[in-house]
C-alpha cells in the first residue's frame, strides 16, 4: 500500500513539474517564424516576374530560398487604354499592383530582384508584415543602398515633389537587384510580443488537456500499469516466446529468417526506383533521396509488422489462450518484440548507409533510442486494443491492413517531403498522425540533427505522448475487460 502511495505522489509531482515547464519555459512565439509577408506596392512599364531571395549570414542566395510573383499591371493598362483616356504617367508605367511574398523571419539577408526584363519600376511602399506588426522599409533607404546590381538609375521622390513619395529604379540588364536592409533581431522581438497572447492561450489549452489525461491516469493508475508490470515479471518467458515466434514465422523455407530482411530491402529498392528513377520526383533538398526513404520507412516497417502481428496475437496463440494457467497478457508484447528484432537490424543498416554517404552518427543519433521507445509504446497500445477486438470482430484485421497500413503509408511522409509540398494548415493536419512524429524523429536524429524538444517539435512531442497514453490506456482497459471471453470465442 505504501508503494502505491509513493507511485501516485511521484506521478502528481511529475505532472506539476510539466505544468511549470510549459508555463515558464515554452514560448510558442518563437516556434513558428514563417508567418511574415514581404509586401511591395509598385507599378512598372513592363509585365515581368519579381522575386525575393533570402539567405543566412555567410551563405549564397539560391533558388531553393526564393519566391517569384508576376506583375501584370502593364497588360491590364494597355487593355483599358483602348476604351478610355489615361494620364500620361499611367500609360508609361501600367497599373499599381501589390506583390505579397512569404518571408521566413529567421533569415539574415534579403534581396529584391527587379524583374527579368530591362525597364522602369516605381515602388510606392515596401514593408515586412505579420499579425500585430508592420515593419516599414523607408524608400530613402533604397535610394542610398550601396549593394545593388545592374540598376542604371535610382531616384527617391518625396511627397513634396509628387502626390505621393516613391522610389524609381531603372534597369538595363536581366539580373537587376538590390539588398534590402532590415533588423532581424528587432523583427523577431516584435514577433514575440505580438504572439504573447497566443503563448498564454496555448499554455492553458495544453496544460488543461494534459491535466485531464493525468487525472484519468491517476484514477486508473494501477489498472493501467498492471500489464507493464506483468510483462516485466514474465520477461524471460516473453523473450523466449518472441524468439520462437520470429524463428517459426519462416520455418520450412530454404532461406529461413533471411526472408525477414529481403522483403523490406526489396520494398525500399522498388520505392527508390519508382520515385527517383521512374517519376524523377526524388528531390528532397538537403540529402539524397535514398536516405530520405530508408530512414523514414524503417520505423514504418516496424509499426506495420508489429500491428499486424499484435492484432493476430490471440488467434495465432489460441492454444495458449485456452490454457487456464497461462498469462495471455504478454502475447501482444511477444508479437511486437518479435518484429523488434528485424527493426534493430534495419536501424544498424540505416546508420551504416548514412555513414557511407557522408552523414556520420553524431550526438543527435542517441535520441534514436527515444524515438524507438515512442514507436514501441504506441504500437503496443494499438496491439492490445486491436488484439482484443479482433477476437469478436474478425473483419478488423482486414480493415487495419487496408485503411491503416496501406493508406497510412501514403498519409505519412515517407516517400514525399511534406514540408515542401503542403501548405502550413495541411501540414498541421498531417502531423496529427502520430507516425508522422516518429518518422520525422528518425530523420531528425540521423539527417537533420535536431533535438525533439526544439522549436515546434516540443509541441508535437506533448501531443504525441497525450495520444499515446490515451491509446495505451484504452487498449489495456479493453483488453482486460474482454480477455475472460477469449477462450469461449476462440
Amino acid at each position: 500500500m505504501k508503494k502505491k502511495k509513493i507511485l501516485r505522489i511521484l506521478f502528481v509531482v511529475l505532472i506539476i513539474l510539466l505544468n511549470l515547464i510549459i508555463f515558464w519555459k515554452i514560448d510558442y512565439s518563437d516556434i513558428d517564424t514563417k508567418g511574415a509577408s514581404f509586401v511591395v506596392k509598385l507599378l512598372s512599364n513592363k509585365d515581368d516576374t519579381y522575386e525575393i531571395y533570402y539567405s543566412n549570414a555567410g551563405e549564397d542566395f539560391t533558388e531553393a530560398n526564393s519566391q517569384a510573383i508576376d506583375y501584370t499591371g502593364y497588360a491590364e493598362m494597355k487593355k483599358d487604354v483602348e476604351t478610355s483616356d489615361h494620364l500620361e504617367h499611367e500609360q508609361s508605367t501600367g497599373y499599381q499592383q501589390t506583390l505579397e511574398f512569404d518571408f521566413p523571419l529567421d533569415y539574415d539577408n534579403l534581396r529584391f530582384d527587379f524583374g527579368r526584363i530591362p525597364g522602369k519600376t516605381i515602388v510606392y511602399e515596401m514593408y515586412i508584415e505579420f499579425p500585430g506588426y508592420k515593419y516599414e522599409i523607408p524608400l530613402t533607404q533604397l535610394a542610398e543602398e550601396d549593394n545593388f546590381v545592374a540598376l542604371s538609375n535610382r531616384e527617391y521622390r518625396s511627397a513634396d515633389e509628387e502626390p505621393v513619395e516613391m522610389f524609381i529604379a531603372e534597369s538595363d540588364d536581366v539580373d537587376s537587384n538590390m539588398l534590402i536592409e532590415y533588423h532581424k533581431d528587432q523583427l523577431l522581438e516584435k514577433y514575440k510580443e505580438a504572439n504573447k497572447s497566443k503563448t498564454i492561450v496555448l499554455d492553458i489549452i495544453i496544460c488543461a488537456v494534459m491535466d485531464v489525461i493525468a487525472i484519468y491516469v491517476l484514477l486508473h493508475f494501477f489498472s493501467l500499469i498492471d500489464i507493464p508490470v506483468e510483462i516485466y515479471q514474465n520477461r524471460k518467458l516473453a523473450m523466449t516466446l518472441a524468439k520462437n515466434d520470429f524463428k517459426t514465422k519462416y520455418a520450412g523455407s530454404y532461406l529461413g529468417m533471411i526472408w525477414a530482411f529481403i522483403q523490406p530491402v526489396v520494398t525500399i529498392l522498388v520505392y527508390w526506383f519508382v520515385f527517383s528513377v521512374g517519376l524523377k520526383a526524388g528531390n528532397v533538398g538537403k540529402y539524397p533521396f535514398v536516405l530520405f526513404i530508408v530512414v523514414g520507412i524503417i520505423p514504418w516497417f516496424f509499426f506495420s509488422d508489429s500491428l499486424n502481428g499484435g492484432t493476430n496475437a490471440m488467434t495465432d496463440y489460441n492454444y495458449l489462450v485456452k490454457k487456464v494457467v497461462f498469462n495471455i497478457d504478454i502475447l501482444p508484447f511477444v508479437k511486437v518484440m518479435s518484429a523488434f528484432f528485424v527493426h534493430c537490424f534495419f536501424i544498424g543498416f540505416a546508420l551504416i548507409l548514412c555513414t557511407c554517404m557522408g552523414y556520420h552518427p553524431t550526438v543527435y543519433s542517441i535520441q534514436l533510442i527515444y524515438y524507438i521507445f515512442c514507436n514501441f509504446v504506441f504500437v503496443l497500445g494499438l496491439s492490445y486494443l486491436s488484439s482484443a477486438i479482433v477476437v469478436f470482430f474478425r473483419d478488423l484485421g482486414q480493415f487495419i491492413n487496408i485503411f491503416i497500413l496501406q493508406v497510412g503509408v501514403w498519409l505519412t511522409p515517407i516517400m514525399w517531403n511534406a514540408e515542401a509540398m503542403l501548405s502550413p494548415l495541411a501540414l498541421k493536419i498531417f502531423k496529427l498522425n502520430p507516425m508522422y512524429y516518429v518518422v520525422s524523429g528518425f530523420r531528425d536524429s540521423m539527417l537533420d540533427k535536431q533535438w525533439f524538444w526544439t522549436g515546434d517539435r516540443l509541441l508535437w512531442t506533448l501531443y504525441f505522448w497525450m495520444i499515446t497514453i490515451l491509446v495505451f490506456g484504452l487498449g489495456v482497459k479493453i483488453f482486460r475487460r474482454l480477455k475472460i471471453h477469449f477462450a469461449d470465442v476462440l
